[in-house]
């Protein structure tokens, strides 16, 4: 019998390698990406890493006003060893008061923990647009678009609340297309806890919130002929989030005899002045680039096909302006719409189908780039800060 030709050592890998990719399942839209976990946080790790570097030089620089700064201040003026009504109403909101009392290190430790939270959140959004099958060039866009901005830099390192509010609403939205539009019922409840957390997390998140939820009848239905499906789909996103507000309104009624206290205590006080600022503010040369992202998002909603989206966004933009008009925006805050309708737009894009359709949103892509950075040069409190940085 003759003898077999002993196999190389390249073979038996090789044939392992294709055999491992022959029994790979096919991808499909929930898949987590990459699929190794340990590949995953390093991609994480990589993304947070500029912001980290970031928010370390600018503590270095010795600059101490930022909104992050505030919120330590206010947080340590807090009595923690109370528990009475008047005390949940200071805590108001919990999540980012709980942390910043809590967590050593004051405000760098919280530009730290929102650098960390970046890039976990850009992983995610690179994970949402794989498994909608994106193109590359798109997700390299978006992602420059979104993240290679000095306002993002900004919010993710020295606006805590206010960042990681954004960051759980623009998972809520991804969540909501899948809810909605493809039918997944576990992200029907995820959508309601994003919600929730972003609601205890930052004051404004209680207007786009809610504006998000309202919208959501709009989308594309995929029980489109079930009556009364559109309403329970707005029940189940709003009801985490409206049933929390409702329980800490009650009790602050209760105790205080008013519905607000905490961050919200200067609601509806100041509504004309702040109204007379709106007015002002978008007919300056700052507020146009202000204004420019949502033009950007109904170009993406025309390309797609998706008509209900400029609803969607106009929608949560007019929440943001009333939002400031009660004076729920904390002081600071800059580029919050910018990366609200980033999100919107790379949440309600959907599986790329043509590659003109392709190359038209890659165009808005480029603009919105443009527009992150004509923003951030010319935002007055980007201006003030970076002065103080330089000044320090």
């Amino acid at each position: 019998m003759a003898s077999q030709p002993r196999p190389t050592m390249s073979e038996p890998l090789t044939n392992t390698r294709a055999l491992r990719i022959a029994t790979r399942p096919p991808r499909t839209r929930l898949d987590s990406w990459p699929r190794r976990a340990p590949r995953r946080w390093l991609l994480r790790g990589l993304f947070s890493l500029p912001y980290i570097i970031f928010a370390i030089v600018v503590a270095a620089l010795g600059a101490d006003d930022s909104p992050n700064a505030t919120l330590v201040a206010r947080a340590t003026q807090i009595d923690w060893d109370r528990a009475d009504g008047q005390w949940l109403g200071e805590i108001f909101p919990p999540a980012s008061t709980l942390l910043a009392a809590f967590v050593p290190g004051g405000a760098l430790s919280l530009s730290i923990i929102g650098a960390i939270s970046a890039g976990i959140f850009l992983q995610k959004l690179v994970e949402i647009m794989v498994q909608r099958r994106f193109p590359r060039s798109t997700i390299v866009i978006l992602m420059l678009a979104l993240a290679g901005n000095p306002l993002f830099f900004y919010n993710a390192t020295q606006n805590f609340s206010a960042f990681l509010g954004l960051l759980l609403f623009g998972l809520g939205l991804s969540h909501i297309v899948r809810f909605v539009t493809w039918g997944n019922t576990e992200s029907g409840f995820r959508v309601g806890l994003y919600f929730m957390v972003a609601v205890l997390t930052d004051v404004t998140a209680l207007v786009y919130v809610t504006a998000a939820a309202i919208s959501a009848p709009f989308l594309r239905h995929r029980r489109d002929g079930e009556v009364g499906a559109r309403r329970a789909n707005a029940l189940v996103i709003l009801y985490p989030a409206a049933s929390a507000l409702i329980s800490l309104s009650v009790l602050n009624t209760l105790f205080l005899g008013r519905p607000f206290a905490g961050a919200t205590r200067e609601a509806f006080t100041g509504f004309g002045d702040r109204m007379i600022v709106v007015l002002e503010f978008f007919t300056s040369f700052e507020g146009l680039w202000v204004i420019a992202p949502v033009i950007s998002s109904w170009l993406i909603a025309v390309i797609v096909r998706r008509p209900g989206a400029i609803f969607i966004s106009t929608l949560v933009f007019a929440a943001f302006i009333l939002g400031f008009t009660l004076g729920l925006l904390p002081d600071g805050s800059t580029g919050n719409i910018f990366i609200t309708m980033t999100l919107l737009a790379i949440a309600l894009i959907p599986t790329a189908r043509s590659t003109r359709g392709t190359l038209m949103i890659d165009v808005v892509g480029m603009f919105q780039l443009a527009i992150g950075w004509a923003a951030a040069l010319t935002s007055t409190t980007l201006a003030v800060w970076a002065t103080q940085i330089l000044g320090a």
